[in-house]
């Protein structure tokens, strides 16, 4: 993605009503603040952070009083359906000093142990790492087609960028083959013996052979 610096506004008054009416004119409200200064409430062209922030931004290069610097991307509200970008705090930062970032995972390959019958299993969504601003990957991709079943990718087999460490234990797992889960059908039960069937009740006359049954 091209470099692209978006021009800040101060913005004196802050509060919801401000907000709303920035966004109706495009703009999107923000703050910056760290390095010991006073928060500053700013506005951004909205249009051009949605466009950074799907290229996998994670800093912005800013034009704020006549002076362009980097600023991390500290934290992102959305509305209410987690579309749209409503708000988003910027950090100060120095080019040479070390953050810790979450940078998202995407898998790359089918692991050969889906193809004998298991399935990949993703853990871990994101891995945080430390490194400087200008280090910070979009993302991680990394290949899991040697995953056999019950092998799994730690971070510790992660690939990572010259000068990006990763923070979590190098024996957290990030994905595994699984075998597949099996439910095994309840046999039905077998039906119960039918029972002889009762003598029919005899209606009508009885033979003299029965008559004579019984008497003295």
């Amino acid at each position: 993605m091209e470099k692209v610096i978006l021009k800040a506004e101060s913005r004196g008054v802050i509060g919801t009503k401000s907000a709303q009416s920035l966004r109706g004119q495009g703009r999107m409200p923000a703050i910056i603040y760290g390095h010991g200064e006073a928060p500053e409430p700013v506005s951004l062209e909205a249009h051009e952070v949605e466009v950074a922030l799907a290229h996998g931004a994670r800093t912005l290069d800013v034009d704020f009083g006549g002076q362009t610097k980097p600023y991390l991307i500290k934290e992102v509200q959305y509305d209410h359906l987690q579309v749209m970008p409503i708000h988003m705090d910027l950090a100060r930062v120095d080019l040479t000093e070390k953050v810790r970032v979450r940078v998202g995972i995407e898998l790359r390959g089918v692991p050969k142990g889906v193809s004998e019958g298991g399935v990949l299993d993703q853990q871990m969504p994101d891995l945080e790492v430390e490194c400087v601003v200008t280090d910070i990957p979009a993302t991680l991709h990394p290949n899991v087609m040697h995953l056999a079943i019950g092998e799994s990718l730690l971070v510790r087999d992660v690939q990572l960028p010259p000068g990006v460490v990763a923070v979590a234990d190098p024996e957290d797992r990030v994905a595994t083959v699984r075998v597949l889960a099996v439910h095994e059908e309840t046999p039905a039960a077998a039906p119960a013996e039918a029972e002889a069937p009762a003598e029919p009740e005899r209606i009508g006359r009885v033979r003299k052979e029965e008559e004579g049954e019984g008497q003295a």
